[in-house]
């Protein structure tokens, strides 16, 4: 006689728990835009933290390429690098994220390493030659010898390597074989390294894979959102995007999350950016509404947990964007 009741409370149950499957975050916070002032002829485009310092990578500068910020009073103590072709100089550089105390640059496939004094002043200590015989832009040092890296033209994986290395010591696929365009693949995304950590950030579904850096699986957080439509080079900005940028501190992950398409969004640019925060093991920590711009890369001091970003295109023009990020504690 009570089977049916029990069933119908099985049902309620079961809903229930398929209503709130998607992880929830302990913080939910507003945060509100602030801006740091630059100094000199600026266009900033990366950004990275070696605490006490910022440094500032400008974007179409021949020299004094690099900036180095005092965090305390925002000062700047020292710039360096000249672009061309000879000893000291540089081509194409990209400031890397880096778990190091030291900068890596890299640049025309070397990495070149810089300490900070004290004084803020930048203090070149080797360039090594990378021995990947195809091209590493963007790759994520895990120490000063060990990096992953995107293959996303030759192979639909993640290779891990040595700078020695000639060919990947080991590799992840993630993604379909068959697509050789990684821009329109649904399971493209971007990856991210830190000492223990190889963290993979999709770039059309809402999910993250935290990994040690054998490429091990320790969880995969997975959220509920719409599979993209078929991408290709005509719709791609009208296709929905889920995250878009990351940064993986010693501490967290955090990672901006649009939820709708790139066209969309620059249609609204001071609305509707989250900042999701996660600790190393992939459990949720905090989501942030920024009440303001979205910076375009980023990077997150962890002695203070505030965010530096660049925006899109210079604007705000001469300035950083600044976020102060509450609730979060070491």
């Amino acid at each position: 006689m009570h089977t049916p009741h029990f069933i119908l409370l099985l049902c309620c149950c079961l809903a229930v728990a398929c209503s709130s499957a998607d992880p929830t975050f302990p913080i939910e916070e507003t945060i509100t835009e602030e801006l740091m002032p630059l100094q000199g002829i600026t266009n900033p485009i990366m950004v990275d933290v070696k605490h006490p310092f910022l440094i500032i990578e400008n974007y179409k500068l021949n020299d004094s390429i690099f900036h180095i910020y005092d965090l305390a009073s925002y000062e700047l103590k020292s710039v360096f690098g000249v672009r061309g072709e000879g000893p000291g100089e540089f081509m194409v550089p990209q400031l890397l994220h880096t778990p190091l105390s030291d900068l890596l640059i890299q640049d025309n496939n070397r990495i070149h390493r810089f300490g900070i004094s004290e004084e803020g002043l930048s203090v070149f200590k080797d360039a090594k030659q990378l021995c990947y015989i195809y091209d590493v832009y963007g790759a994520a040092f895990i120490n000063d010898s060990i990096y992953v890296m995107d293959a996303i033209y030759t192979a639909p994986s993640v290779h891990l390597l040595r700078v020695q290395d000639e060919l990947p010591r080991k590799s992840w696929t993630y993604r379909n074989p068959d697509i050789f365009d990684y821009y329109i693949d649904p399971d493209m995304g971007n990856v991210f390294a830190n000492e223990s950590r190889i963290v993979f950030c999709y770039g059309y579904k809402k999910q993250i894979d935290f990994m040690d850096t054998e490429f091990n699986l320790i969880k995969r957080v997975k959220f509920e959102f719409a599979k993209p439509i078929p991408v290709n080079s005509e719709n791609e900005g009208d296709v929905k995007v889920s995250y878009v940028y990351s940064y993986l501190g010693s501490r967290y992950l955090y990672t901006l999350f649009f939820g709708t398409s790139w066209n969309d969004h620059r249609a609204r640019s001071t609305l509707g950016t989250i900042l999701e925060v996660y600790d190393l093991d992939g459990n949720p920590v905090a989501r942030y509404q920024l009440d303001g711009r979205r910076p375009v890369y980023f990077a997150v001091d962890e002695e203070t947990f505030t965010l530096y970003g660049a925006g899109e295109e210079g604007d705000p023009e001469d300035y950083l964007l600044v976020y102060t990020l509450k609730g979060l504690s070491s």
